[in-house]
């Protein structure tokens, strides 16, 4: 003998079905509310500084802020060919330049964000006699950055400037940025090198032999600009300018100096 179905058996799965429903909605909802994490891509000479400005920055209420360090070469060559990302902070205006002839940033939010000084760095417990550029002649190891990369050219300048590029630059040990160079001089593995004063401050297995003058070498300088690609082109902007007002605290703390007034 069958017994008719009770309503009951019948509206439990559609309230349960409405309720999943409802989950899912809200969820989606919530989803879409959170603010979708910036994607930064900067000069690997920032790596030390850009994640304090960017804890500080959450602190006040911006989002999640994930960061790509490499040299600045390699980074634009990434962007070029289709990386995505919301920023890109260069160690030198060239590369910004590169990626703006391409219309790959948004010409109107570019900036300079910091400046920044090149140094002389041998291992702490070496005794080499290092006061000059041309004392370099004498060492058999001396690292610099690659040429494509910012730091690189800054060396390269200098040492021109000083008149030994070409007996320095002939035998050098190239790195692919300025962190591998600082970190062959910390473990001894070379000479000496040349690096960015506040990549020398954060190591302390290395010490400062010679600082560079400004004026023997191109300026230092850091743009930053909003990526044309941008998926967050608001957020993005907001974490430039940050950088700018209250996020520069962090970037002075690691040695870098103010940008120049427009």
């Amino acid at each position: 003998m069958t017994h008719p179905e009770s309503p009951l058996r019948r509206i439990v799965p559609m309230v349960l079905a409405a309720v999943s429903v409802a989950q899912f909605l809200l969820l989606a909802g919530c989803r879409r509310d959170q603010p979708r994490p910036l994607l930064v891509h900067a000069a690997a000479s920032l790596s030390v500084a850009l994640p304090a400005v960017a804890e500080a920055w959450r602190a006040q209420g911006g989002p999640e802020v994930s960061f790509r360090f490499d040299a600045s070469s390699r980074l634009a060559r990434q962007l070029e060919a289709g990386a995505p990302g919301d920023v890109f902070i260069s160690a030198d205006e060239a590369w910004m330049d590169h990626l703006a002839g391409r219309s790959l940033i948004a010409p109107e939010t570019r900036r300079q964000l910091a400046r920044g000084r090149l140094v002389v760095v041998v291992p702490a417990g070496a005794n080499a006699d290092v006061t000059a550029l041309t004392d370099l002649r004498a060492l058999p190891r001396v690292a610099l950055a690659g040429e494509s990369v910012p730091a690189g050219r800054y060396a390269r300048a200098a040492l021109a400037r000083a008149g030994v590029d070409k007996g320095v630059v002939a035998r050098a040990v190239n790195g692919d940025d300025v962190r591998t160079v600082l970190a062959w001089v910390a473990r001894g593995e070379v000479d000496a090198g040349i690096v960015y004063a506040t990549d020398a401050r954060s190591e302390p297995r290395v010490r400062v032999a010679v600082v560079i003058p400004e004026s023997e070498h191109p300026p230092i300088v850091y743009p930053g600009a909003v990526l044309a690609a941008a998926t967050s082109p608001g957020p993005a902007r907001a974490f430039l300018d940050y950088c700018l007002g209250a996020g520069a605290a962090p970037l002075r703390a690691a040695g870098f100096e103010p940008p120049v007034a427009p």
